[in-house]
């Protein structure tokens, strides 16, 4: 997920098919162990038909937030709570301006509902 320069800056998303997505979610790491759990919920998302970016991690949160509204990117996931180990996200809707904490799969189903993949029935 890093681009030459080792960050990932101005990374895309591409499905299985390489055409590029929109971007429809932000992943943000909140503390570094919890990169495994940030790639396996990226993965996730892009086999989900889920346009996602992540952002360089040395960027504080603020500014992560700040790019996801300059891009109109509707839900943030941050991940790396308190607790990694039971797999809780943080779900961010910019949009409706809420935020919930729920484990990985039912953020994953919460942004489908918005996003329905195209095989969707």
């Amino acid at each position: 997920m890093r681009n030459a320069e080792e960050s990932n800056v101005g990374w895309s998303s591409e499905d299985s098919y390489g055409k590029r997505l929109e971007v429809q979610a932000m992943v943000i790491l909140l503390d570094p162990k919890a990169s495994e759990v940030a790639c396996r919920m990226t993965n996730e998302l892009k086999l989900a038909g889920i346009g996602i970016k992540m952002v360089d991690e040395k960027l504080d949160v603020d500014k992560q937030l700040t790019t996801a509204t300059k891009l109109g990117i509707r839900f943030i996931i941050c991940v790396g709570l308190t607790d990694s180990s039971t797999e809780q996200v943080k779900l961010m809707d910019m949009l409706d301006l809420h935020e919930k904490v729920m484990p990985m799969d039912q953020a994953i189903y919460c942004i489908e509902k918005i996003y329905p993949p195209a095989a969707f029935t």
